[in-house]
């Protein structure tokens, strides 16, 4: 892929920008897909399906942290998480949508939910598309692939 920018670090504000890149696409015309994984009840940025250019999804159901919930709880947001992922590699790969962010997408690799080299392989994609990562960590290798990094520091 071309057109990758990763928004990552400790710091508060990565899906807050990412949000903002999705209404100043929709306002260049530009159709936006957000795929948000993980992020429990704290942040709720579905307003933004009111724009029509806009598509939000969270496919996830939990009130708890990840990191909080019980095995079997854990096991069924694994499954839920791995298809936001397989929807949003449909997404990137068919080209239906100009924008496609993956909110808290680098955080899977915390939880072993994701690895490197899934990243690695969709990032390889022939696509079109603008592609925009979030999350706290982002290996080297995954860096590598980005045309644009931003990092945010925690203070």
């Amino acid at each position: 892929m071309e057109n990758v920018h990763i928004i990552y670090g400790a710091g508060y504000g990565k899906t807050a920008a990412a949000m903002g890149l999705a209404v100043k696409a929709a306002g260049a015309g530009e159709t936006v897909t957000i795929v948000q994984f993980l992020k429990g009840s704290d942040a709720d940025y579905s307003i933004l399906d009111r724009i029509d250019e806009i598509k939000f999804f969270t496919f996830e159901n939990s009130e708890k942290p990840f990191g909080q919930l019980t095995v079997e709880e854990r096991e069924e947001q694994r499954a839920k998480v791995k298809n936001s992922f397989h929807y949003a590699k449909k997404v990137i790969d068919t080209g239906s949508a100009d924008v496609v962010i993956l909110d808290e997408v680098l955080g899977l690799m915390d939880y072993n939910i994701l690895f490197t080299e899934d990243f690695e392989e969709l990032l390889s994609s022939d696509s079109k598309v603008k592609l925009i990562l979030t999350g706290r960590c982002c290996p080297d290798a995954i860096k590598k692939k980005a045309s644009m990094l931003s990092h945010i520091e925690a203070n």
